[in-house]
């Protein structure tokens, strides 16, 4: 199995953290995962997009209202717009580009969110 990392606190790119923190990824050839989250939390990380390896990958959480709950339901209850999914759409193209592979991974598991999300952005990447 291969290793990815995925941080969860926003000190990892606080000031000149950012640099380091990608570097030494880069360094050490660790794919970073790329998070699209809710902000405001101690566990929260800014959706910087970056490939740091051969593997690029980017998890979407979701933008609820309720991330400190324990209830995933609550936590993860978050179907993304068309708008917000066509905001990104550019942006993983440009990662791909950066990469020789790319995964996206949708974490919005509340009924059929992420399913539905995750073929609205396949056919806008596939556009």
């Amino acid at each position: 199995m291969r290793a990815v990392v995925e941080l969860r606190h926003a000190s990892w790119f606080a000031g000149d953290n950012a640099a380091e923190t990608l570097d030494f990824l880069r360094r050490h050839r660790l794919p970073y995962v790329c998070v699209d989250m809710p902000q405001g939390y101690r566990s929260s990380v800014p959706p910087v997009l970056a490939a740091t390896a051969d593997l690029a990958m980017v998890r979407f959480h979701g933008h609820s209202t309720r991330w400190d709950s324990r209830d995933i339901y609550q936590r993860f209850g978050y179907r993304y717009s068309e708008r917000e999914l066509a905001e990104w759409a550019p942006k993983l193209r440009g990662l791909a580009e950066e990469a020789a592979e790319t995964h996206v991974l949708l974490n919005n598991c509340y009924r059929d969110y992420a399913q539905t999300n995750a073929e609205t952005l396949k056919a806008m990447l596939s556009s």
